[in-house]
Formats: C-alpha cells, sequence, structure tokens
C-alpha cells in the first residue's frame, strides 16, 4: 500500500505529489485514489482525508478481489457502501453495477443506469439500460430504449455502432443487423458497416450474405485480404458456411475473373474443404494473371503435397513443366516431381497397388534423370543424385546402379550434405550385400568424421545393428546405451527398444539361441530375403512358442506377407497376434494393420468390426484416435 501525501488536494498544491516508484496495484487503483482525494474537497482536513482515502481504497481492493474470484455477493456491500458515499465516483459504479448483474439483481442495476442517464441523455447510457432491459425479460421496453438511443444521433455513425455492440453482445444477430441496415439508410451510405454486417450474418448463419458483403469490401480495399481470411476462420475451421461462401465467390470470380483476390480467397476456401483439384484451378489462373511464371503453382504443389494430395501436387509440376520451361523456378519442379512421386508410392507400399506404386517409382527415376540431365550446375544437383541413389537402392533393389550413383555423388560434391548422407547409403548397400565387414568399415568413418550430429548418431545406431545381426549382443547393448544417452538424437528411440530387446530377450539357454535366430531374421527381412526370414521364423515358433519373441516374430511374419503382397496371409498373421498374444504391444498394431488391409480391399463392413475391437479392447492405444478417424470416414461412406 502506498500513501498519497496529505498535501496532495491542498488549494496550494497544482498536482498530486506521488512516491518515485508505484507498485502496478497502486498503479492501477491511482485514479481511484485521485477521485477519493478530489471528492474530499479541499477544505478537508489533511489527516482525516488520508484515513478516509485509505479505508476507501481497501475497501475497493477487497471488493475487486472478492469480484475476482466471483463473490459478487461478498463484493455488494462493500461496493453499495462505497457508492452510496460518492455516487459520481465512475469505478464504483461500474463495479457496483457488474456486481448487481452478477447476482441478476438487474431491477437495481437499472435504477444505478437511471440515475446516471442524465439530462439530456447519452446513446451509449440509454444502450447500456436497453441491455439492462433485455436481461431482465422486458423485450419491448429494450426495444423502445434502443429505438430512443437511435433518435438521439441518427446522423453519427457511431451511434449504429454503439446499439449494434450491446445488440450483439446479448447474441440478437437479427436485430443488430438492422441497426446496421438502418444505419446505412440514415447516412445514406450504401458500403458504410460492411465488416461488421458480414461478421453479423456469419453468427447468424447467413453465410451467402456474409460472403456478399466481404465481396463488396474486398472491391474496395483488395489489400484487406488477410483481414477476410481471418475474420473467416473461425466459421471455416468449424465446417460452417464453406460451400455458400464457395458459390458466392464462385460467381463472383466469373463476373470478375481478372480480380486476383476474389480467386485467392475461393482457392483458400477450396483447400480447406480439401478440393485441392477445384483450387489448382485457380492457382494456375493467379499464376497466370500476375506473371509469375509458375511461382504460386510451385507454392501450391508444396501445400497440395503436405496435405498428400499427390495427384494434384504433381500435375501443378507438370504444368510448370509444360507452360514455363525456361522460368527460374521450372528446375526445382521437375525435382519436386521426382519426390511427389516417390512420396505417392511409398504411401501404397503396403497396400496391394502394387502395379499402380511401380509407375509412380518410375516416374519418380524419369524426373531424377531429366533434371539430372537439364540441369548439371543446379545447387540441388548433389540432392538430387541422392533421391535417384536412394530409389535405386529402396525401390528398385538395383544396388550396382545404386553404387554408381552415389560413388558419382560422393566423388564430384564431397563437401556437400549430401554426399555425407551418399557415404550412408554406400553402407547400407553394403548390408544389403551381406559385405557387414564393410559396412562396418563405412559406418565406423561417418560416426566419427560426420559433420551432421544426427548422421553420426545414425552410424553408431547402424554399428550396433551389425553386433547385433552377428550375435555380439554385449557390444550392441553397449553402442545402444551410449546412443541412448542422447535423447535429442533421432535414433535414440530406436537404441532404447534395441536395447529393451536385448534385456527381455536374452536366453533361455547360454547361447540365446532364440535370440540370435531372430536377429538373423531381421538381418534377411532387412535384405529382402523374405522366403528365408519366413523360414526361420517358423523354425523360432516351432522350438520356442512361449518365448518372450513370440509376439514380435509373429508380428514380423505378418509384415514380411505383405511386403511379399500376400495379402491374405498377412491378415491372418496379423489377427493371430491379438489371439494368441492379448498383452502384446503388437496387439492394437496388429488390429490397426488388419482393419487396414480389410478397408483396403474392399470390405469395409469388416473393417469396422476391426477398428471397433481396437477401440473396445485397447482405449488407450496410440492408434485409438487414428482409428475414430478411419470409422468416421467409413460409415459416413455407409451412409
Amino acid at each position: 500500500m502506498y500513501r498519497i501525501s496529505p498535501h496532495a488536494f491542498s488549494p496550494a498544491v497544482t498536482r498530486p505529489l506521488l512516491p518515485r516508484s508505484l507498485s502496478a496495484e497502486g498503479m492501477r487503483c491511482l485514479p481511484i485514489v485521485l477521485a477519493l482525494g478530489l471528492l474530499l474537497g479541499p477544505v478537508a482536513v489533511p489527516t482525516h482525508a488520508q484515513r478516509s482515502d485509505s479505508t476507501q481504497l481497501r475497501k475497493f481492493q477487497r471488493a475487486n478481489e472478492f469480484l475476482r474470484a466471483d463473490r459478487p455477493e461478498r463484493a455488494l456491500p462493500l461496493l453499495e457502501s462505497l457508492y452510496s458515499n460518492a455516487p459520481e465516483n465512475a469505478a464504483f459504479y461500474r463495479k457496483l453495477k457488474q456486481a448487481y448483474e452478477s447476482l441478476k439483481r438487474y431491477r437495481d442495476a437499472l435504477q444505478l443506469v437511471e440515475e446516471r442517464i442524465g439530462s439530456p441523455p447519452t446513446v451509449s447510457r440509454l444502450a447500456e439500460k436497453a441491455r439492462l432491459q433485455y436481461q431482465k425479460g422486458e423485450g419491448e421496453a429494450a426495444d423502445a430504449t434502443w429505438d430512443r438511443a437511435l433518435a438521439l444521433a441518427p446522423n453519427e455513425p457511431q451511434t449504429y455502432r454503439t446499439v449494434y455492440n450491446t445488440l450483439a453482445e446479448l447474441r440478437q444477430f437479427r436485430k443488430a443487423i438492422a441497426v446496421l441496415q438502418k444505419g446505412r439508410a440514415a447516412l445514406d451510405q450504401p458500403d458504410a458497416f460492411r465488416t461488421e454486417l458480414a461478421h453479423l450474418y456469419g453468427l447468424d448463419g447467413q453465410f451467402e450474405a456474409a460472403m456478399q458483403e466481404y465481396v463488396a469490401f474486398l472491391a474496395e480495399a483488395p489489400n484487406r485480404l488477410n483481414y477476410v481470411r481471418s475474420r473467416l476462420r473461425t466459421f471455416v475451421e468449424q465446417g460452417q458456411g464453406i460451400a455458400a461462401s464457395i458459390q458466392v465467390l464462385q460467381q463472383t470470380v466469373q463476373e470478375n475473373p481478372l480480380n486476383e483476390a476474389y480467386r485467392t480467397l475461393l482457392a483458400w476456401l477450396h483447400t480447406e474443404q480439401d478440393d485441392y483439384a477445384a483450387a489448382f484451378d485457380e492457382y494456375r489462373a493467379l499464376d497466370r494473371l500476375g506473371d509469375r511464371q509458375g511461382q504460386i503453382l510451385f507454392g501450391f504443389a508444396r501445400r497440395a503435397a503436405d496435405a498428400q494430395r499427390y495427384g494434384v501436387a504433381t500435375r501443378a509440376c507438370e504444368a510448370i513443366q509444360e507452360q514455363y520451361p525456361r522460368s527460374g523456378v521450372a528446375p526445382e519442379a521437375q525435382k519436386l516431381r521426382g519426390d511427389l512421386y516417390r512420396r505417392w508410392a511409398d504411401q501404397g507400399a503396403d497396400s496391394t497397388t502394387a502395379a499402380q506404386d511401380s509407375v509412380r517409382y518410375a516416374r519418380a527415376r524419369t524426373a531424377y534423370k531429366t533434371f539430372l540431365r537439364e540441369n548439371p550446375g543446379h545447387t540441388d544437383y548433389p540432392a538430387a543424385l541422392l533421391r535417384l541413389g536412394t530409389l535405386q537402392i529402396d525401390a528398385y533393389r538395383n544396388l550396382d546402379d545404386a553404387q554408381e550413383t552415389l560413388s558419382q555423388l560422393v566423388s564430384n560434391h564431397p563437401e556437400t550434405a549430401a554426399a555425407e548422407e551418399g557415404q550412408y547409403q554406400r553402407g547400407r548397400i553394403a548390408v544389403l550385400r551381406d559385405s557387414l565387414d564393410r559396412a562396418r568399415l563405412l559406418f565406423s568413418r561417418l560416426a566419427a568424421n560426420a559433420q551432421s550430429s544426427d548422421l553420426a548418431d545414425q552410424a553408431q545406431y547402424e554399428l550396433a545393428l551389425l553386433h547385433f545381426y552377428q550375435g555380439e549382443f554385449d557390444a550392441t547393448a553397449a553402442r545402444a546405451a551410449s546412443i541412448s544417452e542422447n535423447p535429442s538424437a533421432d535414433v535414440a528411440n530406436d537404441a532404447i527398444a534395441l536395447k529393451t530387446l536385448l534385456q527381455e530377450a536374452r536366453g533361455p539357454d547360454s547361447l540365446d539361441t532364440p535370440l540370435r535366430t531372430f536377429a538373423r531374421v531381421r538381418l534377411y527381412e532387412r535384405q529382402h530375403a523374405h522366403g528365408r526370414a519366413l523360414d526361420s521364423l517358423d523354425a523360432l515358433l516351432r522350438r520356442h512358442p512361449r518365448h518372450p519373441l513370440a509376439d514380435d516374430a509373429r508380428f514380423r511374419r505378418a509384415n514380411i506377407h505383405l511386403a511379399r503382397h500376400d495379402t491374405s496371409a498377412a491378415l491372418a498373421a496379423f489377427r493371430a497376434v491379438p489371439e494368441r498374444h492379448p498383452r502384446s504391444p503388437f496387439a492394437d498394431r496388429s488390429l490397426f494393420r488388419s482393419a487396414s488391409l480389410l478397408e483396403a480391399n474392399g470390405r469395409p463392413a469388416a473393417a469396422v468390426e476391426t477398428y471397433d475391437r481396437l477401440l473396445s479392447e485397447y482405449p488407450t492405444s496410440l492408434l485409438a484416435g487414428d482409428a475414430r478417424s478411419r470409422l468416421r470416414v467409413l460409415r459416413r461412406s455407409q451412409g
């Protein structure tokens, strides 16, 4: 608590003498203290004034604390006492009215307002009175008071804004709309209150009318597009009015085909409705209108890719190649096209669309090769070599071509980040060729010399896996423990999982025979030696059916069948996991994979049943959210 000088309100003093520093609470209360001092008058005895100020300030602070704690009944007697002693004090008046309203004592609140309306009254006081009348249930009286407020200053725009604000606060949107429309007519300004009306129309569900107001607003101020988009975002996020707004904008664009603001807003709404194909047409037109030489299309392609709309994203890249082959963005679009086709194919790698995936991988390879042939000096050339090399490894299993591509990368562009990644990929090739000693050499060099700490950690993890494949479990554990000490490393979780596997799966014999078999399975699986992997898993399960590795082994069998595109065998294997191992961490994953396969194979009813089972038996699963999302889609499609 601070003190005001006893001479602060003396006639000889022209301004209050304040302490050099005030607390934040003191600064907030300063106007109240000054008002209290003024109320005491210049002839008050100084010590009595100081004591009175302090008492009233303490009362006001306590009342405020009660209001903040949602205890208006405790604040009310304090505020009534303060207001009774100083009825002209605006702060006391506002807080007392707030307390009355919180307690729904609207009659008392109205009496307060009536006392302060004055003669002549003001628009704001009358609007306040009308609001309280409405809350008290006196609708007709409230309407009459609002009309009286409007009649006070009908030629002032602020009159209509004041009344509309009180109506909007009460969610009387249609009455608020009528007030603003009346204001337009009275002011003879058809363009007045555009944004206010647009917002009210949206709140009232009149989305076409709202968009018409925004369209007219953008015609006057096309640079306010971001403002309009921000006002629409709330409704868009709630899924309200998008179709009606699009309909209005489409008609507007037809009538004003050269207006970029309209097209930009329409394109945004299309993407919010997940209609990227329609958005593509608008962005293509915008690119042409602005003579942007493919830049707008390129940005759209990236956004569509982020939304996993690869079909329309690749169309955008192809449009750049066709329409702007010499533009600065054309090479990047060519490389992006390769990335998109590859991601699109990878997305379906676990499904039954092997033929489609093959076509997409081929298009990705063609795009990379075209980029490399036509842009030898481009800054993305090393990255494109890396992309082509990894595609040759992962999609085509063509290790000779991949080795040649990656060697070119490492030799010709040694100082680039892509070259470091290329060295890592060459280590992977050595593993796939079963040249484990060479792989150990390559990964050891990379772990020691990599500029990227993430790549060095990845190389360390590969070294741990090499020990694991060869049954050197103590060395595996030591490397895994070293990696997991750095929780920020990208492979830290993988290292922890490997360490946990060793702790749980060693034994029962001193040679760790089941774990050695499982380790070789992991290597066969990585080398795509699926037949050998399945034979080894079958042997492991036959000899050690109750080993801690049994659930993992069955889950891997299912994934290997899926990698071989044997959907029936994969489905049967996935279903076996929760049946035999209901408490396994692989049980919920197996159910989800089963449901996904059923869905992909055109069996939606069975997929729904399996997703429901996952939610029923494993309600805390990390996959529960994804299962619910798929159920919503399936049930909507089934009507």
